[in-house]
């Protein structure tokens, strides 16, 4: 027997597949393979005495239909009713996703019916030739609000993997969690082949990420799997500042330092770093 999430799945399938009939006739090909596949999932879903599968058996659209008899043409007739059948079964398999989602939801506890868990830590995804403005970069980060134990960074001691664990199985629990990856891109970055899984696992997992540049890499030279991400380069004080908002809006911080002094801490740190590019 199958569950609930299954056959929401399966139900879901037939509206995708449905895009794929565009000729409107019951002899089509498309729509023939789409018609045998809606029988035998109805039948997987419902069962083949089910009340379901009996109306979708009683559409008339899935009889061949004379089209011209004894010289009067039925074609119009025959479209009309296709059409109609086509929208009537469309409608009742959405209207069985959400019946059955309804029963799903009444069965799950609150918890569970936040199926979003909240980000919790970030990942800061770098070369490490780039430690020093990675390093600015969580400097950056504790300044807005965040906790060393909120970050995880594998080039520094406490902020990445304890001594005997290992590297690719930290890596990859850490990616596999509540994690906000920001991608610290140069051109060190796209030399690694550590750093270009961690991009790819990111996408993969539909991971939210901020892409964020190391001059002289500019934005055109941005490529991978996240080229349409929205980012900025490190070095740009105005973009630093909607990163912030950003951070606290996601990390739930209700920051009571001012703007001003944050503003000179971002200065500061962008001071340091500007020398760390120009070297």
């Amino acid at each position: 027997m199958i569950d609930s999430a299954e056959k929401i799945r399966l139900l879901k399938n037939l509206l995708d597949k449905s895009s794929t009939v565009t000729v409107e006739n019951s002899d089509d090909p498309n729509f023939k393979t789409w018609k045998n596949l809606v029988e035998r999932t109805f039948i997987k879903v419902f069962g083949k005495d089910s009340p379901e599968f009996e109306h979708f058996s009683e559409l008339s659209f899935f009889y061949h239909v004379m089209v011209s008899f004894g010289g009067s043409d039925y074609t119009a007739d025959h479209l009309r009713c296709f059409r109609e059948d086509f929208s009537i079964l469309i409608s009742s398999i959405e209207q069985y996703i959400e019946e059955i989602e309804e029963q799903q939801g009444d069965k799950l506890s609150p918890i569970e019916k936040s199926p979003e868990s909240p980000i919790t830590k970030v990942f800061i995804s770098h070369a490490s030739k780039d430690s020093e403005v990675v390093e600015e970069m969580i400097e950056i980060l504790e300044s807005i609000g965040l906790d060393s134990n909120q970050i995880f960074c594998t080039s520094f001691e406490g902020y990445g993997i304890e001594l005997g664990e290992n590297f690719l199985d930290s890596i990859k629990g850490e990616l596999s969690s509540d994690s906000l990856v920001i991608f610290i891109l140069s051109k060190s970055f796209y030399e690694s082949p550590v750093c270009l899984c961690e991009m790819g696992a990111t996408w993969v997992l539909a991971k939210e990420h901020i892409p964020v540049l190391i001059p002289p890499l500019g934005y055109s030279d941005v490529k991978g799997v996240i080229p349409l991400s929205q980012g900025f380069k490190i070095n740009e004080p105005l973009k630093l500042n909607l990163f912030k908002e950003k951070i606290e809006k996601t990390f739930l911080i209700d920051n009571t330092v001012s703007l001003s002094t944050w503003e000179r801490k971002r200065d500061r740190i962008l001071s340091r770093i500007e020398k760390s590019i120009v070297e």
